[in-house]
């Protein structure tokens, strides 16, 4: 299946896409939106440093994937009773996946496969008419087509899955990682409404797009990938697990890659097809903040770096143990705050100035960038307040 999502996800009529991924709030679920970076600080301060508690929750899992191999499935002690998937294209993941999973269906699974194309498109455009057929004389399952990733908060209003799932979502054309990222950032956010208590979320990316370890060899500089883990962060989650995406298996039973390229018409050769490389592909597991149980993975923490400056005015006073203490505290309970010393300087006047970068990083909070300026604002506040003798703000 091609997994398509071809419409940038914009949440909303009126509200700039950039404002609403850079402020989304966990603690609070708002959005604060400031015209400038001053603005938007004075209005973080009033939430301070994250309080919200991790607790280790009974989750409906034995952290069991549903993407990664047919197997997985059937061999988890704790099974989903529900899934949803979205962004099928020609639907042959989601035959393969009931096929594989035709004892559970008859235990009572139920399997919700959406496209983001209109039902015409999925027969004429990807040729899905065959499972298509299949699939809607297949107890338990649901088709439903023109279902929007970013809107499922909307569109699935009241209805929950314990496991939802987009498989190699991607924004037609290359060199659109802003746009990718921006169409994950929405699904997280809409997916969070559908989710049932204690369920997960599952991503399959192609190798090199998720960001994480598990790409290996194709790992690339994080600020040039999808940056699946900050994205789930604007939506409450946090990656909790990955796993490779087994290629041979699924296609095994007769799932096909149809890429994002539709050009495909009926008679016309598969070869014309644009497919994904899904070989190597990763599944990345998400949960909530709050229902993570034994499920962090600190190798997928995530990290925001952020400097600060300033005077030392009374050097005998001042203690650096003491500012440490003071960036940890600050930091909110979750975070860590590795701090180095980038400067130390005298100027013409005789004033010493101290530039400290901190690396806030968090593996059980949904820990976005703007959970990072709280850390962040709440160290400016200490530090302006007095907390650590002999120093300034600069």
């Amino acid at each position: 299946t091609s997994q398509c999502q071809q419409r940038c996800c914009t949440q909303g009529s009126g509200m700039s896409a950039v404002m609403r991924s850079c402020l989304q709030l966990v603690a609070s679920r708002d959005v604060v939106l400031g015209s400038h970076l001053r603005s938007v600080g004075r209005k973080l301060r009033g939430f301070g440093p994250s309080t919200t508690p991790w607790t280790k929750t009974s989750a409906l899992r034995d952290d069991g994937f549903v993407l990664s191999s047919p197997s997985e499935l059937s061999s988890a002690t704790v099974k989903p009773q529900s899934i949803l998937l979205c962004g099928e294209g020609d639907f042959s993941f989601a035959r393969a996946l009931t096929m594989s999973a035709a004892k559970e269906l008859d235990d009572g699974l139920r399997v919700t496969a959406t496209s983001f194309e209109p039902a015409e498109d999925t027969t004429k455009q990807w040729g899905g008419s065959e499972n298509i057929r299949f699939l809607s004389n297949t107890p338990g399952v649901d088709l439903l087509h023109g279902i929007d990733a970013t809107m499922l908060d909307t569109t699935f209003e009241g209805q929950t899955w314990d496991r939802v799932c987009f498989m190699f979502p991607h924004i037609a054309g290359k060199g659109r990682i802003s746009l990718n990222r921006e169409l994950l950032a929405g699904f997280f956010r809409a997916a969070e409404a559908v989710l049932s208590p204690g369920g997960a979320v599952e991503v399959a990316l192609v190798a090199g797009q998720g960001g994480t370890a598990a790409d290996g060899d194709v790992r690339r500089d994080y600020g040039d990938t999808w940056q699946a883990a900050t994205q789930a962060a604007e939506g409450g989650f946090v990656l909790v697990n990955t796993s490779p995406f087994d290629a041979s298996a699924w296609s095994a039973r007769g799932y096909v890659s149809r890429g994002h390229w539709r050009s495909r018409t009926l008679g016309a050769p598969e070869s014309q097809e644009r497919s994904f490389t899904v070989r190597d592909g990763v599944v990345h597991m998400f949960r909530r903040e709050g229902e993570l149980g034994e499920a962090t993975c600190p190798s997928h923490a995530l990290t925001h770096t952020r400097d600060v400056s300033m005077w030392i005015t009374r050097p005998e006073t001042f203690r650096e143990e003491t500012l440490l203490d003071v960036v940890r505290e600050t930091a909110g309970k979750g975070v860590e705050a590795e701090v180095t010393t980038l400067e130390v300087h005298q100027h013409d006047d005789g004033r010493v100035s101290r530039t400290i970068r901190i690396i806030y990083s968090s593996s059980v909070l949904a820990y976005s960038r703007a959970r990072a300026n709280v850390s962040q604002f709440a160290l400016r506040d200490a530090l302006e307040t007095g907390r650590v003798s002999g120093v300034e703000l600069r």
